[in-house]
């Protein structure tokens, strides 16, 4: 009782306000896609509120245009010169006619003080509408998928957020991979820019999600069960249940995104329905877990199989099996490994591992001690993603 009131009391006091990134990225102006989702809060406002709030939005959109477009000079140069006032500072500019120079200069000032004015009531009109709005209570703005923007996008949206809406009464949560943006800094300013240095002017507090992982209980592998159930028809049941054994030991030995782990989802279901079967032995289970996992974490290894060209030594070591797995954590992984080198051998070591019990009929199937499951299951992954 005492839990579920204090949760109810907290749902009470969160104001909280989602924003895909990624989603509006095709948009040109960051500005007006926050402004959007921040006006969506003016809806049952009175009318005079929410022209007010246009109005000043407006404003600060023509002052981020005015910004954005430099002077076009070449137009009154007869093209000699293209840049801004700047551009051309430290250049012989007496071709220029004085008053022509006198324009663009005393234009540019007149637009900034215009521009700074806008922007400085657009900050007080926000600050007094959220704390209205919020009944003191902080709005807060969920920012996501910001890494996987274009550069420009991504970065002129962390700008406007410190300058035009950080304002008290919201309070911005970027969620986020840092490493992927400190790349697309890289990526926008060249990489002698100390992106770490560069994101600090506009994140006051970095937290990760640590990742629950042990031998009991991992999240990836919570993940995987959710995805599979979201995927059967109502009533049906999962008869893979291997696949997705192993796939759990996979999600947990290599510590899998929950992006990563819904592609490899996503093309295990799809090889799974071009074929007639429903049920696969053992093997054919492990290996299609296996090969979906190489399809989204190392392509270039799906190739050297159909190819012939990788043993399975190193198939296992450059798919990230390199060390020894415990068996009594990891005996899908284990077992991953005799099925790879059983498929990749040939036929005098094939039988040699089935007299010594390495592998076993009930796990391979009977009648299919000599095809090449790997390089099957390759070509179905190959066949389907082929544009």
């Amino acid at each position: 009782m005492w839990r579920g009131h204090i949760k109810h009391h907290r749902e009470e006091q969160i104001h909280s306000i989602y924003f895909d990134a990624f989603a509006n990225d095709y948009q040109k102006d960051p500005f007006l896609a926050i402004a959007a989702e921040l006006y969506n809060l003016a809806k049952d406002e009175p009318d005079e509120k929410r022209k007010e709030f246009n109005k000043k939005a407006s404003n600060v959109a023509k002052s981020l245009a005015r910004g954005a477009i430099k002077i076009g000079v070449r137009t009154v140069t007869g093209g000699l010169l293209d840049g801004s006032v700047l551009d051309f500072a430290d250049q012989d500019i007496a071709t220029l006619l004085s008053n022509e120079v006198d324009s663009l200069i005393a234009s540019r000032l007149q637009d900034t003080k215009k521009d700074q004015l806008a922007i400085s009531e657009f900050r007080k009109f926000l600050k007094e509408f959220v704390a209205k709005k919020g009944n003191g209570v902080p709005i807060i703005f969920i920012i996501d998928e910001l890494d996987r923007c274009k550069p420009d996008f991504a970065l002129e949206l962390l700008e406007q957020i410190k300058h035009l809406f950080s304002v008290d009464g919201i309070v911005f949560l970027l969620v986020l991979n840092r490493k992927s943006l400190e790349e697309t800094i890289r990526a926008r300013y060249g990489t002698d820019v100390g992106s770490t240095q560069y994101l600090q002017k506009f994140v006051n507090l970095w937290l990760s999600l640590p990742r629950k992982s042990d031998r009991y209980q991992d999240q990836g592998k919570r993940y995987i069960e959710y995805c599979l159930r979201g995927m059967l028809d109502q009533g049906e049941k999962y008869q893979n249940s291997e696949a997705a054994k192993f796939l759990s030991e996979v999600a947990r030995a290599r510590r899998l995104s929950c992006r990563e782990i819904e592609r490899i989802l996503t093309y295990f279901a799809l090889i799974h329905n071009m074929n007639k079967s429903n049920h696969y032995t053992v093997a054919y289970q492990v290996m299609m877990g296996f090969v979906c996992y190489l399809k989204v974490a190392k392509p270039d290894l799906i190739e050297r199989v159909l190819a012939g060209s990788i043993d399975s030594s190193d198939l296992m070591a450059s798919a990230g099996f390199r060390e020894p797995q415990d068996i009594n954590n990891y005996s899908y992984i284990e077992s991953l490994g005799r099925l790879v080198k059983f498929d990749l051998s040939d036929e005098k070591t094939r039988n040699k591992m089935v007299e010594e019990r390495e592998v076993t009929s009930d796990v391979l199937g009977r009648g299919r001690w000599s095809e090449d499951i790997l390089k099957t299951i390759s070509g179905w992954v190959v066949t389907i993603s082929q544009e």
